[in-house]
């Protein structure tokens, strides 16, 4: 069937919708991926209703409930070999705003075609308008890098011990949530 456009085109406002159709499914298909992976360490999960709250899940670990956001990239910076994610949330009429510990408690990057996660305090992310990421990179010194896979921000308590039932190895070279 012809449209007004031509056999097969779609206007400007069909592709920005179709666009954030993708980028919404890939959004939720995440936050599966990440319900199933804190589910598996030992993390209970819990979704608030709605989508009125700064993040998307709360994490608990026996020790602590944790505000978690999720966020996910599925393509390469073009030229790079990195990823990125930005570390901002609507903020109403005043456009774009970067997380603060008053929103989250950690922001969780998913790269979706690597399969690997970043597990980053919020503390981290003072001043970042876009978080970089190089999981094809094994020796990257890239600022969030020390953050991959590290889960054991969140399953230990302040003294740096881990619950027993949580399967989570040290990834971090520094724990930011024990006493200095």
């Amino acid at each position: 069937m012809k449209n007004e456009l031509g056999e097969g085109a779609v206007s400007p406002a069909q592709a920005r919708l179709r666009d954030k159709s993708r980028g919404k499914r890939q959004g939720q298909i995440a936050e599966l991926a990440f319900m199933h992976k804190a589910a598996e360490i030992g993390f209970g999960v819990t979704k608030p209703y709605g989508e009125i709250e700064p993040y998307d899940f709360i994490l608990d670990s026996g020790c602590r409930l944790w505000r978690v956001q999720v966020k996910s990239t599925s393509a390469p910076v073009k030229g790079k070999h990195s990823y990125y994610v930005q570390p901002s949330h609507c903020n109403g009429a005043y456009g774009r705003a970067i997380y603060t510990a008053d929103d989250i408690d950690f922001l969780v990057a998913y790269v979706v075609p690597r399969q690997a996660w970043y597990v980053i305090p919020v503390e981290a992310l003072a001043c970042a308008v876009n978080i970089y990421l190089y999981p094809d990179t094994p020796q990257s010194r890239g600022r969030f890098e020390r953050y991959r896979e590290a889960w054991c921000l969140m399953a230990c308590s302040r003294d740096g011990t881990c619950r027993e039932e949580m399967r989570v190895r040290r990834a971090c070279g520094e724990c930011p949530k024990q006493e200095r």
